[in-house]
């Protein structure tokens, strides 16, 4: 059974969000208690106190109110942004005597079977809302995971519940997963490819290394260059005979049809 904490109040009579804080800076949280029928109650309690039965494996506190005890659970709690400090607290009344709804801790043992097969273990759901009397309320329920394998899975209706304690179906579905163990995560790394020999490149691939340097040398030759080894020299202009000098050619050349050294018309030979 869940153990039971008694925390001391006093009554509140200023209401407010200003008096919400001038009651924080005094050391002291506003709560509030209802249910049962009765009235809602504004009430105090102790900074430190609260905190320490909030952090506690409690789940029914023993409120104690004009000398009289009531013992409630907690419903709702708002913390600071840090998550630090209570700022309000809601409690709900109750009886020992009846069945209560509550979320309680789950504590895992055991090697998981698939962790040592290089799984990890993944918690899904820390917590199994059950039902049962106030008064048999566990601190906690072990969940023994050590025959958990690799890609396998414990439900919310496998966790194995003590006497007088039974899943809520209601607040959870007993096929919800609640701790299982999952691969492990492997990455893939493309081989890169190597083209065939003679292959043309894709449109807007990289030249081979080789292909880049001829092209950059051709790109770059000056005018009037010897071309690369191997190749044949320019063709004559066409109609023309091999050898033929170029239009424009220098004086000396002789005229069409002339034979070489024929001196000019009119004249003698020297």
């Amino acid at each position: 059974m869940s153990k039971t904490l008694t925390l001391t109040t006093e009554p509140r009579t200023e209401l407010g969000s200003a008096n919400a804080r001038r009651l924080r800076v005094a050391g002291r949280v506003p709560v509030n208690v209802y249910g049962h029928g009765e009235a809602n109650q504004n009430l105090a309690v102790e900074a430190h106190a609260l905190l320490m039965a909030l952090h506690s494996p409690a789940h029914v506190f023993n409120l104690s109110i004009a000398g009289k005890e009531q013992p409630c659970l907690v419903k709702h709690v708002e913390w600071d942004t840090f998550g630090q400090h209570a700022l309000h607290v809601d409690f709900a009344r109750i009886s020992l005597t009846e069945e209560v709804e509550v979320e309680v801790q789950l504590i895992f043992t055991g090697h998981a079977k698939g962790v040592g097969e290089g799984g990890t273990l993944a918690v899904h759901h820390p917590l199994l809302w059950v039902k049962c009397l106030a008064s048999a309320i566990p601190d906690s329920l072990e969940v023994d995971v050590s025959a958990l394998e690799i890609g396998r899975a414990m439900h919310a209706g496998d966790i194995t519940l003590p006497a007088g304690v039974k899943l809520d179906a209601k607040k959870m579905d007993p096929r919800v997963q609640i701790v299982g163990v999952v691969a492990p995560h492997i990455e893939e790394v493309a081989a890169e490819e190597v083209p065939a020999e003679g292959a043309v490149p894709a449109e807007g691939a990289a030249p081979a290394e080789g292909a880049a340097a001829g092209e950059a040398g051709a790109a770059g030759a000056k005018p009037g260059a010897p071309a690369a080894a191997g190749a044949k020299g320019a063709a004559p202009a066409a109609g023309g005979k091999p050898g033929a000098p170029a239009a424009g050619g220098k004086p000396g050349a002789p005229a069409a049809g002339g034979k070489p050294g024929a001196p000019p018309a009119g004249g003698k030979a020297k």
